[in-house]
């Protein structure tokens, strides 16, 4: 029987919130993205810049975040690891929003993107499900959500 190789430790970036996100976000989160000027939620502790939150020869030449480049992410983990699948964790801010209505639209703006631009165009992919830890009845909701797509596997 031949080994299965999986990939666990994919993250793709969020290029940023109103580049990326915000068709994704209900109207009332599109309008405070918009008015309050957000256009990131990158986390101090996962620093796109940093060396150590992505392989150099992941890096894509334009100085764009690791991770943002599917194409890119595609070569290194299945051409280059020998990969059979690989598993998304984006790595975004959502989470660390303190308004736990605000972290829940975030979480499913991100998990739809992840759906939408990544999981339907390669059927190797699949994904974590990011729900907002501040509010454990909105993660429920988020989870029985997106349950029953068998591309969400953690």
């Amino acid at each position: 029987m031949a080994a299965t190789r999986i990939d666990c430790d994919i993250h793709p970036a969020v290029g940023g919130t109103r580049t990326t996100l915000l068709p994704y976000l209900s109207d009332h989160w599109k309008e405070q993205v918009v008015s309050r000027a957000i256009d990131g939620l990158d986390l101090n502790s996962y620093p796109p810049s940093m060396p150590l939150s992505g392989r150099a020869d992941w890096r894509p030449a334009d100085g764009s975040k690791p991770g943002s480049d599917l194409a890119m992410v595609q070569r290194g983990a299945f051409d280059q690891l020998g990969a059979s699948h690989a598993i998304c964790n984006v790595v975004y801010g959502a989470q660390a929003v303190f308004d736990s209505y605000m972290a829940a639209d975030f979480c499913k703006a991100i998990n739809d993107w992840i759906a939408a631009e990544w999981l339907a165009r390669d059927s190797r992919l699949r994904a974590s499900i990011v729900v907002p830890i501040q509010a454990p009845d909105l993660a429920v909701e988020e989870i029985e959500r997106r349950a029953g797509d068998n591309r969400f596997v953690s």
